[in-house]
């Protein structure tokens, strides 16, 4: 008669080893082949030069580069973060953390790949160290503004009638012209839009706010920007549809703050969409203007 001996898995006395059910492996009670588990990988292109700045739960824009963020509590119990940026350290209380809820209706990308799956209208475009640039197949020519063409554009439609996006750009010091566009409200034909666009030119740095209609361009308004020479910041374009309000508001790097507004009829507003799309553009290939971040948010 044949007889059968047991081999339990799991020793009297023993804990259970973990499964790896892929591999088809016991662990031998080390717990490296459980269900789940990972290695930690450290993401070396995410480097503190992409973290310009600003500090949300304290709704603050700080100099340059925020290399540390800690927190701390005194004797008294009160509660204090500190911000190391590139100019020094500073103290600041109270403060909170808010909540956000994310949205992929609204466009954001650090650009490390080019992601045609959520932005379309890409050909002119390449990502280059972690920054969006246009590549050999775009045109040139000089322009205050993104030519309709050349807009790229995100997948969804914003779910927020109000809303801004911002761009984190860059640009290049020279007599050549360029350009950065941001738009939001666009129609699903994309000929109706906001568009708020930076350039330099030579000694001219400008930021400009448009209304488009049907290929007819509107300028709401215009303002010199000042900073420094490397002409690079933050340039954010919003609109609040219970005021018809569009507002344009760039923040450059050693300069301050310039806002600009225009105000829409109710007509003009019942034909803009809701898609957003950002734009380049440069008058020869000397020049590379780049756009290194993009994310939105609601008014």
């Amino acid at each position: 008669m044949t007889k059968y001996q047991e081999f339990p898995l799991r020793p009297q006395g023993q804990p259970w080893p973990g499964l790896n059910t892929k591999g088809g492996r016991l662990d031998p009670g080390q717990g490296f082949l459980e269900d789940g588990s990972f290695n930690a990988v450290i993401n070396e292109a995410d480097i503190l030069e992409k973290r310009n700045g600003f500090v949300r739960g304290l709704d603050e824009r700080f100099d340059g580069v925020v290399c540390g963020l800690f927190r701390y509590t005194d004797n008294c119990g009160v509660e204090y973060i500190v911000v190391a940026d590139q100019s020094g350290i500073k103290v600041r209380t109270p403060f909170s953390i808010p909540e956000y809820l994310g949205s992929d209706s609204l466009p954001f990308d650090d650009f490390e790949e080019l992601d045609t799956t959520r932005w379309s209208n890409t050909g002119a475009y390449e990502v280059f160290i972690g920054a969006l640039q246009l590549n050999g197949a775009d045109s040139f020519g000089i322009s205050d503004f993104v030519p309709e063409s050349q807009l790229m554009a995100w997948f969804k439609e914003s779910v927020l009638s109000s809303y801004y996006v911002e761009v984190n750009y860059r640009l290049e010091a020279s007599d050549d012209q360029q350009t950065v566009s941001v738009v939001i409200k666009r129609d699903v034909s994309g000929g109706t839009y906001l568009e708020a666009a930076v350039f330099i030119d030579g000694d001219e740095y400008r930021v400009v706010l448009y209304y488009v209609q049907g290929g007819v361009r509107t300028t709401l308004g215009n303002s010199l920007l000042g900073g420094s020479s490397l002409a690079d910041g933050f340039l954010r374009l919003s609109y609040n549809a219970g005021t018809f309000v569009a507002t344009a508001s760039v923040i450059p790097s050693g300069g301050s703050t310039v806002e600009i507004t225009g105000q829409l009829t109710e007509l003009q507003s019942s034909a803009l969409g809701q898609f957003s799309a950002i734009g380049l553009r440069r008058e020869t290939s000397d020049v590379a203007p780049l756009i290194e971040s993009v994310s939105g948010g609601q008014v």
